[in-house]
């Protein structure tokens, strides 16, 4: 995720809410950018109700005036809050400055921030992804079976070949998760359904395609 804004000041105060960004957007990073012109076109409009009482009939001429501003001259009027046209000087009550992605980019913006989401899913955080979804369905066998909390338990995988070196990389991850104390990859599909089927709660799904079964049972102490 990046955040885009001129101001270091902004920029800094979002940085301070940057936990709070990874954990609810579920991002693995945020990218604080300043160079709001590589991704964002400004424009400007009057602010009608305060600029058409002061102008009067003068307010169309002006309007046209300030919609034509680019993109530089509003760099100049937010940086020293005061910009004149045909001698009348305007403030930010007066002009509102509204943002707008420049296209061949992610960015999406309001009148107040920027920011631009990569999406692109690479084979890592594929994988992790089904990691993360496996330990999802685990957690649900774990409270189906009446389980608690603390219980520490033993796991029981038969996954194909994709999925299987996915969860193998990231085991150390399931294991804090689901308080797994003891995690088995059972590779025949026929001995991992006999084995399976004996635990305490049992699942066969898929995950984005990929064959899954797992047992969970408590593991002795």
């Amino acid at each position: 995720l990046k955040v885009i804004h001129r101001d270091k000041r902004l920029l800094a105060e979002i940085k301070r809410l940057e936990g709070y960004l990874l954990a609810e957007l579920n991002v693995k990073q945020v990218v604080f950018e300043e160079r709001e012109q590589d991704y964002i076109h400004l424009y400007a409009k009057p602010n009608a109700p305060v600029l058409g009482k002061r102008l009067g009939k003068r307010f169309k001429t002006y309007k046209a005036a300030i919609e034509a501003l680019d993109s530089a001259a509003l760099d100049r009027f937010q940086a020293q809050g005061r910009l004149k046209l045909k001698k009348e000087t305007f403030t930010s009550d007066d002009i509102l400055v509204f943002r707008e992605a420049r296209e061949g980019t992610d960015a999406v913006s309001n009148r107040f921030i920027s920011i631009a989401l990569d999406c692109a899913l690479t084979p890592e955080l594929r994988q992790e992804g089904w990691a993360r979804e496996t330990v999802h369905h685990i957690q649900g066998a774990r409270k189906e079976a009446g389980f608690q909390v603390t219980d520490r338990i033993r796991l029981l995988i038969y996954a194909t070949p994709g999925l299987r070196h996915a969860l193998d990389l990231h085991s150390a991850y399931i294991k804090g998760e689901a308080l797994v104390a003891k995690l088995e990859f059972v590779e025949k599909r026929d001995v991992a359904e006999a084995l399976i089927r004996d635990c305490t709660s049992f699942k066969r799904l898929k995950v984005d395609g990929e064959a899954l079964a797992f047992g969970v049972q408590v593991a002795n102490p």
